[in-house]
């Protein structure tokens, strides 16, 4: 058994002891502290407690919660794109020894910032994988071909192969404690009303949202934690912070219909926060969770804050009809060009989604709750955007 999944069932453990620790202290966070930076007496009480559940082992309180990583080793795919790299940012600052697994070489620098351990591989290069896995505890896999544009077979080679790779690559290691990252999209986009969290992944034609849907299932028949976001956003994300704005500050965007369609958000960092708690949590192996903060927005309102922090009245909208119709033929000169499309046809039927999804399994397996809600979120990407000049 790993040591990730032993400190894991020894947090589970503790639970009853920090109940109590709380209740007899009769306060509602053990990270309260005096003016002076002194912890204040009933803290001091309670996290001996803790302490003592623990058998003295050294553990940390993140959003209220015990998590046990420091001196952990723990793996991550797609270490240098936006989720992988928070990853890194995170499990560093809390003690663990990463393995940032990446195949663009270019990405070193910015991912050893983070305090990770940078290891160049493809991850459908099984042999390398494994070799970069052993000795690790713990393994989360967040690379994927997450386009909304490209060849069928592209996205298989990496979201399907690829993940059969690592997990083959992990069983090897004897890495018990595993997270893979699917996504919302796994469950399509063509329904109308709220679905099941235990619906089944589906196909609905698109190649990013089926390859999801099968590396879903695949997850999940391997043991890993499966942890599906909905639109992830803060400083740095690509699809839904830098795109947007730089359309805006070009004239190109537009939103079908009146954007009605609903995002279903969650702030970066209350992600990482989730993916964390399923890879210590031993029950979370074999199932899977949704992330999102449970606060639909609509379209209109969400890249309506972007146009208003580019000094733009609103965001544009166009008959439905009209920006498919730009958007095939936008994919057509793609076709030609081999670049890609400034809008697709997927990414239309994605904004206009017209149901959420339930989120309830990680709030009651993980003991999860979103802390950065919509308008604390977008203030803290609106200081990043203007920290990097892409405002204007």
């Amino acid at each position: 058994m790993s040591r990730l999944r032993d400190r894991g069932t020894a947090t589970q453990s503790a639970a009853g002891a920090v109940q109590a620790a709380a209740k007899t202290a009769a306060l509602g966070s053990f990270t309260r502290r005096r003016s002076s930076g002194a912890a204040a007496p009933t803290a001091t009480a309670a996290i001996a407690v803790i302490r003592k559940a623990f058998d003295g082992r050294k553990v940390r309180a993140v959003y209220g919660w015990l998590m046990q990583l420091a001196g952990q080793t723990v793996a991550v795919t797609g270490a240098g794109g936006f989720i992988g790299m928070a990853l890194c940012r995170r499990l560093a600052s809390e003690g663990a020894s990463v393995v940032a697994i990446e195949q663009r070489a270019e990405a070193r620098g910015t991912v050893e910032a983070t305090g990770a351990h940078f290891v160049c591989t493809d991850v459908r290069d099984g042999a390398a994988v494994a070799a970069a896995l052993t000795g690790c505890d713990g393994l989360i896999h967040t690379a994927g071909n997450v386009g909304d544009w490209g060849p069928l077979e592209d996205f298989i080679e990496v979201n399907v192969r690829g993940t059969l790779a690592v997990l083959d690559a992990a069983d090897a290691a004897a890495i018990e404690r595993k997270v893979h990252l699917s996504s919302v999209a796994s469950w399509g986009y063509e329904f109308d009303s709220e679905i099941s969290e235990d619906a089944a992944p589906r196909a609905c034609g698109g190649p990013y949202a089926d390859t999801k849907a099968a590396s879903d299932y695949l997850a999940r028949r391997r043991g890993a934690a499966v942890v599906r976001p909905g639109d992830v956003y803060g400083p740095a994300s690509v699809p839904w912070t830098i795109r947007p704005v730089e359309a805006l500050r070009a004239g190109r965007f537009a939103l079908p219909g009146k954007g009605e369609g609903l995002m279903t958000l969650v702030y970066i960092d209350d992600l990482v926060d989730c993916v964390l708690r399923a890879l210590v949590t031993p029950a979370a192996a074999g199932q899977a969770v949704t992330a999102w903060d449970g606060e639909p927005v609509t379209a209109a309102e969400f890249f309506g804050r972007y146009a208003q922090m580019l000094g733009l009245s609103k965001v544009r909208t166009a008959p439905a009809a009209a920006i498919t119709a730009i958007a095939l033929a936008s994919e057509l000169v793609a076709r030609v060009s081999g670049r890609p499309p400034h809008i697709s046809r997927e990414t239309i039927r994605y904004i206009s989604r017209r149901a959420t999804y339930p989120n309830d399994r990680a709030r009651e397996l993980l003991g999860w709750a979103p802390e950065v809600n919509f308008d604390e979120g977008m203030r803290r990407t609106e200081l990043w955007l203007r920290a990097e000049a892409m405002l204007g």
